[in-house]
């Protein structure tokens, strides 16, 4: 088994669980916290004992809001990874941050803590956008929080914006995308939106309360982001993903080459290889059940080799970059490049401009 130099930590609480989100995430239940930090450092310990870990070259903290935590858990559950794990000088360490969640010292605590980039959920600056999708924040709150975190020695920045919204505007994205670029971050992430089963935004849509965005409005969303911010001088280097040269997310890297992760907390993910075998496990997804279980391990799946090249086929066309064409898939990448979705350099295989926007018709091709 390779040894894991990426390291997931999911923390699951919120303030209030938002309309569009569908990941494993809680309100109310912020009388968990203690006994859930107290699980996530028996599971760390448990798996520096069992497995093997190179240094680490990242540490992620996401959610969830894990800027809930008090601040002092944090800076606990990091001091417990430098005792346990070898954890690189140079490490990149990121913490999602809602900016209600966020002030100034909680930001000093963080920054003496080791954590060294931040991930500030904005989602946007459109009070309707905001209204929407259920976001408790507004401009105001993510403008202080970035004056807050460059105040504390913050240097490396990330915003996640969402676009096509339902009643949502071309021309107020755009206002949106030029208010992100004025706070000067480091790098953005900017997701069209999905609007999973389950969630309150899907009810309301099957309802009929909630228009559909069509794929030419989203084009055109899509278009306005990627003209701003390659003029602001940020460079897309992922279907979602734009940055300085230099500031891209190193974490987040790692899943699109398919890198081992060790993911702890509940519903994390871990994935791990060992030759041409690949294995992927996750934690239960309910705070209780992994506070109370004694394996945290919910279940588990081998992948088939073919699998496996597919999913490193797929991830790596998530990026500029690319990735060394794995063998089999000759058909299947003729036809891409017939469609003008990849293009070949050399023994990699790079996703087009197309390509990029198109992600989706890549995937179904490749799997």
């Amino acid at each position: 088994m390779q040894p894991f130099r990426h390291l997931y930590l999911h923390i699951p609480f919120c303030r209030h669980k938002c309309g569009y989100c569908d990941f494993n995430a809680y309100a109310r239940l912020d009388g968990l916290m203690e006994p859930y930090v107290a699980a996530l450092e028996r599971e760390l310990g448990s798996a520096a004992r069992r497995l093997p870990f190179g240094p680490l070259s990242t540490v992620y903290f996401g959610g969830g809001t894990p800027s809930l935590l008090p601040a002092e858990s944090i800076d606990r559950i990091l001091e417990l990874i430098r005792g346990g794990f070898d954890l690189s000088p140079d490490a990149e360490i990121t913490l999602e941050a809602n900016p209600a969640s966020t002030d100034s010292a909680k930001l000093s605590a963080w920054r003496r803590a080791g954590v060294n980039r931040l991930s500030i959920g904005v989602q946007g600056f459109d009070p309707r956008a905001l209204a929407v999708l259920e976001r408790r924040t507004d401009g105001s709150q993510a403008r202080r929080a970035v004056r807050q975190a460059r105040e504390a020695g913050f240097t490396n920045l990330s915003i996640d914006l969402i676009y096509a919204v339902p009643f949502q505007k071309v021309e107020s994205w755009q206002d949106t995308l030029r208010q992100a670029i004025d706070l000067g971050p480091e790098h953005l992430s900017c997701y069209c939106l999905t609007i999973e089963e389950g969630t309150p935004l899907h009810r309301r849509r099957t309802e009929g309360r909630l228009p559909a965005v069509d794929p030419d409005t989203q084009w055109a969303f899509l278009e306005r982001c990627q003209s701003e911010l390659t003029g602001a001088g940020y460079r897309r280097y992922e279907v979602s993903s734009w940055s300085r040269p230099g500031l891209e997310s190193l974490h987040n890297q790692s899943y699109w080459s398919c890198r081992p992760v060790y993911g702890a907390g509940c519903g994390a993910h871990s994935y791990s290889r060992s030759g041409d075998s690949s294995q992927r496990w996750w934690n239960w997804s309910r705070p209780q059940d992994y506070i109370s279980k004694a394996d945290f391990v919910e279940d588990g799946e081998t992948l088939t080799p073919r699998l496996a090249a597919a999913e490193r086929l797929l991830l790596g066309l998530r990026t500029t970059a690319g990735v060394v064409a794995p063998d089999g898939f000759a058909e299947e990448l003729s036809r891409l490049e017939a469609a003008g979705l990849i293009e070949t350099d050399g023994e990699r295989v790079l996703p087009t401009r197309r390509g990029l926007d198109l992600h989706n018709q890549i995937a179904l091709e490749v799997l």
